[in-house]
């Protein structure tokens, strides 16, 4: 599970699971222009997560 996190304005997203000892950090240079994730935010935590295992 991956706990709340932070998805900025400015093209930022970090979210932590300390159940997994996971921290991820998504960082770009490109301002978001809808309340929606772009898709290499969603792209980006579905590849961390699938990391993680089971």
């Amino acid at each position: 599970m991956i706990y709340p996190g932070w998805d900025g304005g400015l093209g930022t997203s970090a979210y932590a699971d300390p159940r997994e000892d996971f921290i991820g950090i998504l960082l770009n240079q490109k301002s978001l222009d809808s309340p929606s994730p772009p898709g290499v935010f969603l792209d980006f935590w579905t590849t961390a997560c699938q990391s993680l295992g089971d």
